[in-house]
């Protein structure tokens, strides 16, 4: 992670010091750019992959989370700024029918794996900003509980690759 140090200047305002509004905006803008680097640091993500459909529909997103920490992982959901909605979801299958339900959170417990595959969980990533192509890196947030967020690069696959 890189350091970075901010100084603020301040101008007078009668007796009292106050920061510029342009420096706290500046301030605002460099915290939130670090939200990313709060990531959680017991979690380890691999095999991040997105699995191209033809059109405009929407595609899923799996990867295998690993919690090598000493306390629970609480996963609230993800975010792309290459999608217009990303959501948790996990496929079933019922009596031969499947169904598709959203998921609100996942726990991972200490030393334990979660794996978003087809035919269980997955991310919908939904309304592509631009069409994709196969190769191409893909940012995605994860969201975890305590406002910690972790940036996995998903690799574009074709279809007929898991």
């Amino acid at each position: 992670m890189t350091e970075s140090k901010l100084t603020l200047t301040t101008k007078l305002a009668g007796n009292r010091r106050m920061p510029s509004l342009g420096l706290l905006t500046a301030a605002i803008i460099a915290l939130s750019a670090c939200s990313l680097a709060l990531a959680a640091p017991q979690a380890i993500v691999t095999n991040a992959r997105i699995r191209l459909l033809p059109v405009d529909l929407p595609l899923a997103g799996y990867f295998d989370l690993m919690n090598r920490g000493d306390q629970a992982l609480i996963l609230l959901g993800a975010s792309s700024p290459a999608f217009n909605m990303t959501h948790m979801h996990r496929s079933m299958e019922h009596g031969g029918t499947s169904t598709m339900v959203s998921v609100e959170r996942l726990e991972i417990k200490p030393g334990a794996a979660l794996h978003f595959s087809p035919g269980g969980y997955h991310l919908m990533l939904m309304h592509a900003i631009k069409p994709l192509k196969v190769g191409e890196k893909v940012p995605v947030v994860l969201k975890f509980t305590g406002g910690q967020s972790l940036q996995v690069m998903f690799v574009v696959n074709s279809a007929g690759t898991e």
